[in-house]
Protein backbone atom coordinates (compact mmCIF):
# COMPACT_ATOMS: atom_id res chain seq x y z
CA UNK A 1 0.00 0.00 0.00
CA UNK A 2 1.19 3.75 0.00
CA UNK A 3 3.20 4.97 1.97
CA UNK A 4 1.11 8.20 1.91
CA UNK A 5 -1.26 9.63 -1.23
CA UNK A 6 0.60 11.20 -3.81
CA UNK A 7 -0.70 13.98 -5.80
CA UNK A 8 -0.42 14.10 -9.61
CA UNK A 9 1.78 14.91 -11.52
CA UNK A 10 4.37 12.76 -9.57
CA UNK A 11 8.33 13.04 -10.61
CA UNK A 12 10.81 11.21 -8.41
CA UNK A 13 14.48 11.00 -9.30
CA UNK A 14 14.22 7.90 -7.09
CA UNK A 15 12.73 4.89 -7.74
CA UNK A 16 10.38 2.77 -6.03
CA UNK A 17 11.65 0.73 -3.72
CA UNK A 18 9.54 -2.46 -2.69
CA UNK A 19 10.94 -4.01 0.40
CA UNK A 20 10.32 -7.27 1.61
CA UNK A 21 10.28 -7.74 5.12
CA UNK A 22 10.71 -10.86 7.89
CA UNK A 23 9.44 -10.20 11.05
CA UNK A 24 9.84 -6.87 11.00
CA UNK A 25 13.32 -6.58 9.64
CA UNK A 26 13.75 -6.31 5.98
CA UNK A 27 15.54 -8.57 3.98
CA UNK A 28 15.35 -8.52 0.16
CA UNK A 29 14.79 -4.42 -1.58
CA UNK A 30 13.46 -4.20 -5.32
CA UNK A 31 14.07 -1.09 -7.04
CA UNK A 32 11.54 -0.13 -10.22
CA UNK A 33 11.57 2.12 -12.73
CA UNK A 34 7.80 3.76 -13.35
CA UNK A 35 7.11 5.88 -16.15
CA UNK A 36 3.23 6.88 -16.82
CA UNK A 37 2.85 8.90 -19.33
CA UNK A 38 -0.39 10.38 -21.74
CA UNK A 39 -0.24 9.94 -25.65
CA UNK A 40 2.16 13.21 -26.00
CA UNK A 41 4.84 11.47 -23.94
CA UNK A 42 4.36 13.89 -20.80
CA UNK A 43 4.90 12.25 -17.81
CA UNK A 44 2.23 12.02 -15.26
CA UNK A 45 4.28 9.72 -12.69
CA UNK A 46 7.32 8.71 -12.50
CA UNK A 47 9.92 6.95 -10.44
CA UNK A 48 13.75 6.45 -10.88
CA UNK A 49 15.28 6.82 -14.80
CA UNK A 50 12.21 7.33 -16.77
CA UNK A 51 14.67 7.73 -19.94
CA UNK A 52 16.50 4.00 -18.94
CA UNK A 53 16.27 2.13 -21.83
CA UNK A 54 15.10 -1.32 -21.83
CA UNK A 55 13.90 -4.15 -23.77
CA UNK A 56 10.16 -4.79 -22.94
CA UNK A 57 10.13 -8.50 -23.91
CA UNK A 58 6.60 -10.19 -23.51
CA UNK A 59 5.16 -6.71 -22.08
CA UNK A 60 5.06 -5.68 -26.03
CA UNK A 61 2.90 -8.02 -27.69
CA UNK A 62 -0.30 -6.29 -27.32
CA UNK A 63 1.66 -3.63 -29.71
CA UNK A 64 3.26 -6.37 -32.03
CA UNK A 65 -0.71 -7.92 -32.72
CA UNK A 66 -1.74 -4.50 -34.05
CA UNK A 67 0.18 -5.23 -37.46
CA UNK A 68 -1.72 -8.25 -38.22
CA UNK A 69 -5.13 -7.29 -37.15
CA UNK A 70 -4.65 -4.55 -39.51
CA UNK A 71 -3.71 -6.72 -42.23
CA UNK A 72 -6.20 -9.10 -42.29
CA UNK A 73 -8.85 -5.91 -41.91
CA UNK A 74 -7.47 -5.51 -45.48
CA UNK A 75 -9.30 -8.42 -46.88
CA UNK A 76 -12.30 -10.43 -46.56
CA UNK A 77 -10.86 -13.32 -47.83
CA UNK A 78 -8.77 -15.08 -45.15
CA UNK A 79 -10.62 -16.46 -42.13
CA UNK A 80 -11.70 -14.06 -39.26
CA UNK A 81 -10.14 -14.47 -35.62
CA UNK A 82 -12.12 -14.84 -32.25
CA UNK A 83 -11.58 -13.28 -29.21
CA UNK A 84 -9.94 -15.69 -27.46
CA UNK A 85 -8.13 -16.55 -30.36
CA UNK A 86 -6.81 -12.52 -30.84
CA UNK A 87 -6.02 -13.33 -26.99
CA UNK A 88 -3.76 -15.85 -27.22
CA UNK A 89 -1.40 -13.95 -29.83
CA UNK A 90 -0.89 -11.53 -27.11
CA UNK A 91 0.21 -14.19 -24.44
CA UNK A 92 2.50 -15.36 -22.73
CA UNK A 93 0.67 -18.09 -21.00
CA UNK A 94 1.52 -21.58 -19.14
CA UNK A 95 0.48 -24.10 -21.54
CA UNK A 96 -2.07 -25.29 -20.34
CA UNK A 97 -4.50 -27.43 -22.17
CA UNK A 98 -6.70 -24.18 -22.99
CA UNK A 99 -3.66 -22.78 -24.48
CA UNK A 100 -1.75 -25.12 -26.61
CA UNK A 101 -4.86 -26.30 -28.25
CA UNK A 102 -6.20 -22.50 -28.73
CA UNK A 103 -2.65 -22.19 -30.59
CA UNK A 104 -3.32 -25.57 -32.53
CA UNK A 105 -6.25 -24.39 -33.57
CA UNK A 106 -5.32 -21.09 -34.92
CA UNK A 107 -2.40 -22.69 -37.24
CA UNK A 108 -4.85 -24.93 -38.60
CA UNK A 109 -7.60 -22.51 -39.53
CA UNK A 110 -4.91 -20.84 -41.93
CA UNK A 111 -3.49 -23.79 -42.70
CA UNK A 112 -0.09 -23.49 -40.77
CA UNK A 113 1.78 -27.01 -39.19
CA UNK A 114 2.35 -26.41 -35.43
CA UNK A 115 6.27 -27.31 -36.41
CA UNK A 116 6.49 -24.63 -38.61
CA UNK A 117 6.80 -22.44 -34.69
CA UNK A 118 10.79 -21.52 -33.82
CA UNK A 119 9.54 -20.69 -30.66
CA UNK A 120 10.82 -24.16 -29.19
CA UNK A 121 9.11 -26.42 -26.47
CA UNK A 122 9.48 -26.04 -23.15
CA UNK A 123 7.59 -27.39 -19.95
CA UNK A 124 5.09 -24.90 -18.00
CA UNK A 125 6.64 -21.94 -15.99
CA UNK A 126 3.80 -22.46 -13.30
CA UNK A 127 4.68 -24.95 -10.93
CA UNK A 128 0.90 -26.67 -11.06
CA UNK A 129 0.71 -26.47 -14.59
CA UNK A 130 3.94 -28.32 -14.90
CA UNK A 131 2.74 -30.93 -12.72
CA UNK A 132 -0.55 -31.42 -14.56
CA UNK A 133 2.02 -31.16 -18.04
CA UNK A 134 4.37 -34.30 -16.78
CA UNK A 135 1.54 -36.37 -15.47
CA UNK A 136 -0.09 -36.20 -18.45
CA UNK A 137 2.51 -35.27 -21.19
CA UNK A 138 5.76 -37.16 -22.28
CA UNK A 139 7.12 -34.19 -23.89
CA UNK A 140 5.95 -31.23 -23.97
CA UNK A 141 5.40 -29.70 -27.63
CA UNK A 142 5.88 -25.59 -29.67
CA UNK A 143 2.62 -24.89 -28.63
CA UNK A 144 3.19 -24.97 -25.39
CA UNK A 145 5.81 -22.42 -25.32
CA UNK A 146 4.46 -19.66 -23.56
CA UNK A 147 4.91 -17.41 -26.70
CA UNK A 148 3.29 -19.77 -28.90
CA UNK A 149 0.51 -17.60 -29.35
CA UNK A 150 2.34 -14.41 -30.41
CA UNK A 151 4.57 -16.66 -32.61
CA UNK A 152 1.43 -18.12 -34.34
CA UNK A 153 0.36 -14.53 -35.30
CA UNK A 154 3.50 -13.80 -37.08
CA UNK A 155 3.05 -17.35 -38.70
CA UNK A 156 -0.02 -16.12 -40.04
CA UNK A 157 1.06 -12.46 -40.98
CA UNK A 158 3.96 -13.92 -43.13
CA UNK A 159 2.05 -16.21 -44.95
CA UNK A 160 -0.88 -13.04 -45.61
CA UNK A 161 2.12 -10.89 -46.91
CA UNK A 162 4.08 -13.57 -48.70
CA UNK A 163 2.03 -16.94 -49.58
CA UNK A 164 4.42 -18.86 -47.05
CA UNK A 165 6.11 -18.80 -43.58
CA UNK A 166 9.97 -19.56 -44.16
CA UNK A 167 11.97 -17.63 -41.83
CA UNK A 168 9.01 -15.20 -40.52
CA UNK A 169 10.78 -14.62 -37.25
CA UNK A 170 14.20 -13.15 -39.01
CA UNK A 171 14.34 -9.20 -38.05
CA UNK A 172 14.60 -8.59 -41.89
CA UNK A 173 11.24 -10.49 -43.14
CA UNK A 174 8.72 -8.09 -44.08
CA UNK A 175 6.67 -9.78 -41.39
CA UNK A 176 8.56 -8.65 -38.57
CA UNK A 177 9.54 -5.12 -40.62
CA UNK A 178 5.60 -4.40 -40.43
CA UNK A 179 5.59 -4.84 -36.86
CA UNK A 180 8.68 -2.84 -36.41
CA UNK A 181 6.92 -0.56 -38.41
CA UNK A 182 3.70 -0.12 -36.04
CA UNK A 183 6.16 -0.64 -32.52
CA UNK A 184 8.32 2.42 -34.11
CA UNK A 185 4.47 4.53 -35.35
CA UNK A 186 3.11 4.06 -31.03
CA UNK A 187 6.63 4.75 -29.36
CA UNK A 188 7.54 7.40 -31.80
CA UNK A 189 11.46 5.94 -31.48
CA UNK A 190 14.15 5.25 -34.02
CA UNK A 191 14.18 1.13 -32.69
CA UNK A 192 15.94 0.32 -36.00
CA UNK A 193 18.70 2.72 -34.67
CA UNK A 194 19.32 1.14 -31.33
CA UNK A 195 20.08 -2.01 -30.03
CA UNK A 196 18.15 -4.82 -31.55
CA UNK A 197 17.87 -8.16 -29.60
CA UNK A 198 16.44 -11.77 -29.73
CA UNK A 199 14.12 -13.13 -27.22
CA UNK A 200 13.80 -16.06 -25.18
CA UNK A 201 11.15 -17.36 -28.39
CA UNK A 202 13.93 -16.37 -30.93
CA UNK A 203 12.03 -13.71 -31.79
CA UNK A 204 13.09 -10.13 -32.23
CA UNK A 205 12.97 -7.97 -29.14
CA UNK A 206 13.84 -4.15 -29.44
CA UNK A 207 15.16 -1.51 -26.80
CA UNK A 208 13.72 1.90 -26.11
CA UNK A 209 12.88 4.81 -22.84
CA UNK A 210 11.08 3.75 -20.73
CA UNK A 211 8.57 6.68 -21.12
CA UNK A 212 8.53 5.71 -25.23
CA UNK A 213 6.75 2.36 -24.37
CA UNK A 214 4.53 4.14 -21.99
CA UNK A 215 3.29 6.50 -24.41
CA UNK A 216 2.82 3.44 -27.01
CA UNK A 217 0.43 2.25 -24.62
CA UNK A 218 -1.26 5.39 -23.80
CA UNK A 219 -2.24 5.79 -27.59
CA UNK A 220 -3.00 2.29 -27.25
CA UNK A 221 -5.62 3.07 -24.90
CA UNK A 222 -6.68 5.92 -27.21
CA UNK A 223 -5.32 8.45 -25.85
CA UNK A 224 -3.67 10.11 -29.19
CA UNK A 225 -4.13 10.44 -32.97
CA UNK A 226 -3.44 7.22 -34.58
CA UNK A 227 -4.59 5.47 -38.05
CA UNK A 228 -8.18 4.00 -38.02
CA UNK A 229 -7.00 0.73 -38.53
CA UNK A 230 -4.58 0.93 -35.64
CA UNK A 231 -7.07 2.63 -33.36
CA UNK A 232 -9.98 -0.24 -34.37
CA UNK A 233 -7.36 -2.88 -34.24
CA UNK A 234 -6.11 -1.58 -30.74
CA UNK A 235 -10.02 -1.52 -29.71
CA UNK A 236 -10.16 -5.05 -30.66
CA UNK A 237 -7.57 -6.24 -28.66
CA UNK A 238 -8.68 -4.27 -25.77
CA UNK A 239 -12.20 -6.11 -25.86
CA UNK A 240 -10.60 -9.51 -26.73
CA UNK A 241 -8.17 -9.45 -23.54
CA UNK A 242 -11.24 -8.07 -21.32
CA UNK A 243 -13.65 -10.93 -22.54
CA UNK A 244 -10.60 -13.55 -22.48
CA UNK A 245 -8.21 -12.76 -19.29
CA UNK A 246 -7.50 -16.39 -18.89
CA UNK A 247 -6.14 -17.07 -22.34
CA UNK A 248 -3.53 -14.19 -21.79
CA UNK A 249 -1.36 -16.20 -18.75
CA UNK A 250 -3.44 -18.80 -16.68
CA UNK A 251 -4.38 -20.09 -13.75
CA UNK A 252 -2.29 -18.40 -10.91
CA UNK A 253 -1.06 -15.73 -12.83
CA UNK A 254 -1.54 -11.86 -11.98
CA UNK A 255 -1.85 -10.93 -15.91
CA UNK A 256 -5.02 -12.75 -16.02
CA UNK A 257 -6.62 -11.68 -12.63
CA UNK A 258 -5.62 -8.06 -13.71
CA UNK A 259 -7.52 -8.61 -16.84
CA UNK A 260 -10.30 -10.15 -15.51
CA UNK A 261 -10.92 -7.63 -12.55
CA UNK A 262 -10.45 -4.26 -15.05
CA UNK A 263 -11.78 -5.73 -17.54
CA UNK A 264 -11.78 -3.11 -20.28
CA UNK A 265 -10.94 -0.46 -17.84
CA UNK A 266 -7.12 -1.70 -17.73
CA UNK A 267 -5.18 -3.86 -20.24
CA UNK A 268 -2.09 -4.85 -18.42
CA UNK A 269 0.95 -6.82 -19.93
CA UNK A 270 3.68 -9.10 -17.97
CA UNK A 271 7.14 -8.95 -19.35
CA UNK A 272 10.37 -11.36 -18.32
CA UNK A 273 12.98 -9.54 -16.26
CA UNK A 274 10.34 -7.80 -13.89
CA UNK A 275 8.49 -5.61 -16.77
CA UNK A 276 4.95 -4.31 -16.69
CA UNK A 277 2.46 -2.47 -19.47
CA UNK A 278 -0.53 -1.41 -18.68
CA UNK A 279 -3.56 1.39 -20.63
CA UNK A 280 -5.42 2.48 -18.98
CA UNK A 281 -8.44 3.11 -21.23
CA UNK A 282 -10.91 5.49 -18.99
CA UNK A 283 -7.65 7.98 -18.09
CA UNK A 284 -6.10 7.31 -22.00
CA UNK A 285 -2.63 6.58 -20.09
CA UNK A 286 -0.05 4.14 -20.67
CA UNK A 287 2.21 2.43 -18.47
CA UNK A 288 6.43 0.91 -18.55
CA UNK A 289 7.81 -0.38 -15.45
CA UNK A 290 11.29 -1.98 -15.06
CA UNK A 291 12.24 -3.62 -11.49
CA UNK A 292 16.07 -3.16 -11.85
CA UNK A 293 16.51 -6.54 -10.37
CA UNK A 294 14.24 -8.60 -12.67
CA UNK A 295 12.13 -9.53 -10.02
CA UNK A 296 8.67 -10.14 -10.84
CA UNK A 297 7.03 -9.98 -7.13
CA UNK A 298 8.15 -6.43 -6.88
CA UNK A 299 6.99 -5.35 -10.65
CA UNK A 300 3.82 -6.87 -9.10
CA UNK A 301 4.02 -4.71 -6.21
CA UNK A 302 4.99 -1.68 -7.84
CA UNK A 303 2.17 -2.09 -10.86
CA UNK A 304 -0.32 -1.95 -7.68
CA UNK A 305 1.16 1.29 -6.33
CA UNK A 306 0.61 2.76 -9.84
CA UNK A 307 -2.81 1.43 -9.43
CA UNK A 308 -3.49 2.88 -5.75
CA UNK A 309 -1.73 6.67 -7.03
CA UNK A 310 -4.08 6.74 -10.23
CA UNK A 311 -7.18 6.11 -8.26
CA UNK A 312 -8.43 2.66 -8.71
CA UNK A 313 -9.70 0.38 -6.50
CA UNK A 314 -7.89 -2.59 -5.53
CA UNK A 315 -10.05 -5.68 -6.40
CA UNK A 316 -9.98 -8.25 -3.95
CA UNK A 317 -9.07 -10.56 -7.01
CA UNK A 318 -5.37 -8.80 -7.51
CA UNK A 319 -4.45 -8.33 -3.85
CA UNK A 320 -2.66 -11.29 -3.77
CA UNK A 321 -0.33 -10.27 -6.19
CA UNK A 322 0.39 -6.38 -5.18
CA UNK A 323 -0.16 -6.69 -1.46
CA UNK A 324 1.55 -10.33 -1.20
CA UNK A 325 2.01 -12.26 2.63
CA UNK A 326 5.22 -13.83 3.35
CA UNK A 327 4.14 -17.37 4.01
CA UNK A 328 6.02 -20.17 5.39
CA UNK A 329 5.57 -23.75 4.03
CA UNK A 330 2.62 -24.60 7.00
CA UNK A 331 1.40 -21.44 5.65
CA UNK A 332 1.49 -19.41 8.14
CA UNK A 333 2.20 -15.56 8.13
CA UNK A 334 6.09 -14.76 8.86
CA UNK A 335 6.57 -11.44 7.06
CA UNK A 336 4.76 -8.82 4.68
CA UNK A 337 6.05 -6.67 1.77
CA UNK A 338 5.89 -2.55 2.25
CA UNK A 339 6.58 0.17 -0.05
CA UNK A 340 9.16 3.45 0.24
CA UNK A 341 9.39 6.09 -2.18
CA UNK A 342 11.62 8.92 -1.53
CA UNK A 343 10.76 12.25 -2.25
CA UNK A 344 14.17 14.46 -1.58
Amino acid sequence: MLPFPISLPFISQFPLRVVVNRNGAAESVHEIDIAVCNAAGDVICGFGEVESEIFPRSAMKPLQAIALLEQLSNSAAWPALSDAEIAILCASHNGEEIHSQAVAILLRKFDIAADELICGAHWSLDQESLIEQVRTLKVPDKTHNNCSGKHAGMLILSKLLTGDTAHYAEIDHIAQQHILHKLEQMTGAKLDQNIMAIDGCGAPVYRAPLHKWAKAFALFAGGGEVPTATQQACQTIRKSIATNPYMLAGRNRACSAINAAYAEAVTVKVGAEGVYSAAFHDLQLGLMLKTRDGSKRGAEVALGVVFQALGLQIDARVEPFFSPIICNWAGTAVGDITVEIATD
